[in-house]
């Protein structure tokens, strides 16, 4: 009989709500909720009471968790960490004591942050990181390569239509968001997530683009990319990439891309805020096959995917379609149990992660080099904007952070990033002005309806609760605080 594993919740924002939460409490005889840790102490005690965790296994930190590790007051097997992108310091945290970890991306923002999890990990000898991009399990895309094998492969086209929160998470009844944290813990975690989106999308890069990098390619095209991977390997060259309309963040982004045998791939993903629906289908070719597989967001656990194939025999078209057996979400937790349990390796793990930042970089820096400018400065240019930084700084008054009001707890979290504070946009005098174009943040469009971000974005404003509120404008900093998830792409 398989083993029980004994799970800590790690982020109790909208992806552990709506995605990890339900299918551990479904898959009793797999999974006991052991821990939950959360660092808004209303957050952790509502989530808490809904999902039955007791108020001695409720923790502030990772650090509190793995001090009750190492008092063995707590017996873990695992953790799910779902909290904003920051992952890099409490996985160290966790992996050191060898606890094998599911992590919602993004796993970092820029290689040099993913790489020191890639390195410890190679360092142990062992593999302890897997990703959770759900899709990548799902039983109609693990059977994708089976009805077209990749020697027969022509082209794969992938297209995700990404709504708001409320077709995401509507129904899964999130609790508030966490605004009960001290003022000086959100600026400090506001001021690192800075940073380390600043060190992945490049020091001459504008908060457009820095609003792109994170929301459009690291919550959008990184779980398209990885269900790739996982069917018919990784994007082995890029051929082009576009962003369109240019004044509306995320807007949408296509990538045109050849895999190693010289298959062509597509992918587009759309962030539509006044969608009615997620939709992702994945259409592939062959000489002799059209196959079409369509998912439903991992946040509907209760729908399924399908696959449709059609093809030429004796003349005369066959079709055929099948359902799958369980969600993708689901299945993803099995292959999680497998890993921990039997040592599996997972099809995303930090390896894979550190080969994606780096393409998606690279297609950020191909986008920009359309604009005519370049998201890596000259020395002389770096030097003259820290110049002018510095003076700046040094010429603005010591300002008060206002209290945040505390949201209306009778409405739903919106998505993994949740509502966030503004960050003042850095200097960008490095760079070329932008057209006189208003640039306008999709994830604030305001017509009387509230428009949220997807699900599937990771958070960038600590306050805010969790691979998906209402960011701010683009020239700001997206918010943030537990991911988007996912995935959907993510949801």
């Amino acid at each position: 009989m398989p083993k029980t594993l004994n799970i800590a919740v790690i982020g109790a924002g909208t992806m552990a709500q709506a995605v990890h939460l339900p299918v551990l409490r479904r898959r009793w005889d797999r999974f006991v909720i052991s821990a939950l840790v959360d660092h808004s102490e209303r957050r952790r005690r509502e989530s808490s009471e809904l999902w039955g965790v007791a108020e001695d296994r409720r923790y502030a930190t990772v650090s509190d968790l793995i001090a009750a590790v190492k008092a063995k007051t707590l017996s873990l097997d695992a953790a799910v960490l779902s909290t904003d992108g920051l992952h890099v310091e409490d996985l160290l945290l966790l992996l050191k004591r060898g606890i094998p970890v599911l992590v919602e991306p993004p796993l970092g923002y820029s290689a040099d942050e993913v790489a020191r999890i890639a390195d410890f990990e190679r360092m142990t000898g062992r593999p302890l990181v897997m990703m959770a991009y759900p899709q990548q399990y799902d039983d109609s895309v693990a059977r994708m390569a089976e009805n077209i094998a990749a020697k027969d492969l022509r082209m794969v086209d992938h297209e995700v239509l990404m709504p708001a929160s409320q077709p995401l998470f509507g129904a899964a009844h999130v609790t508030a968001s966490s605004y009960d944290l001290p003022g000086e813990v959100r600026t400090a975690r506001r001021t690192a997530l800075h940073e380390a989106v600043r060190a992945g999308s490049g020091d001459a890069a504008t908060q457009r683009d820095r609003d792109l990098y994170v929301k459009g390619l690291l919550t959008g095209l990184a779980h398209q990319l990885a269900v790739l991977e996982a069917t018919y390997g990784p994007l082995a060259r890029i051929v082009g990439v576009r962003h369109w309309p240019k004044s509306v963040i995320p807007g949408s982004i296509e990538l045109w891309g050849e895999l190693e045998k010289g298959a062509q791939v597509r992918l587009v993903w759309h962030y539509l805020p006044f969608a009615p629906e997620y939709v992702e289908r994945i259409e592939v070719l062959s000489a002799r096959r059209r196959m079409l597989v369509e998912l439903p967001a991992p946040s509907h656990g209760d729908q399924r995917s399908t696959l449709s194939l059609r093809e030429k025999k004796t003349g005369t078209v066959q079709a055929t379609e099948t359902v799958a057996g369980k969600g993708s979400a689901e299945a993803m937790w099995e292959a999680f149990h497998a890993f921990v349990d039997k040592g599996t390796a997972p099809l995303s793990g930090s390896a894979s992660e550190l080969a994606m930042v780096e393409q998606l970089r690279e297609m950020l820096a191909t986008i920009v080099e359309a604009d005519g400018r370049s998201i890596d400065p000259t020395p002389e240019e770096l030097a003259a904007a820290e110049a002018e930084a510095a003076a700046e700084e040094a010429a603005e008054p010591d300002t008060v952070e206002p209290e945040t009001a505390e949201p209306d707890p009778g409405e739903p979290e919106a998505v993994a990033p949740e509502a966030a504070e503004p960050i003042a946009a850095e200097p960008e005098a490095v760079v070329p002005a932008l057209a006189e174009e208003e640039v306008v943040d999709a994830w604030d469009l305001s017509d009387g309806t509230d428009a949220e971000a997807p699900a599937d974005r990771p958070e960038l404003d600590p306050e805010a609760t969790a691979h998906q509120e209402e960011p701010a404008a683009s020239s700001d900093l997206p918010a943030a605080d537990d991911s988007p998830e996912r995935p959907a792409p993510g949801a």
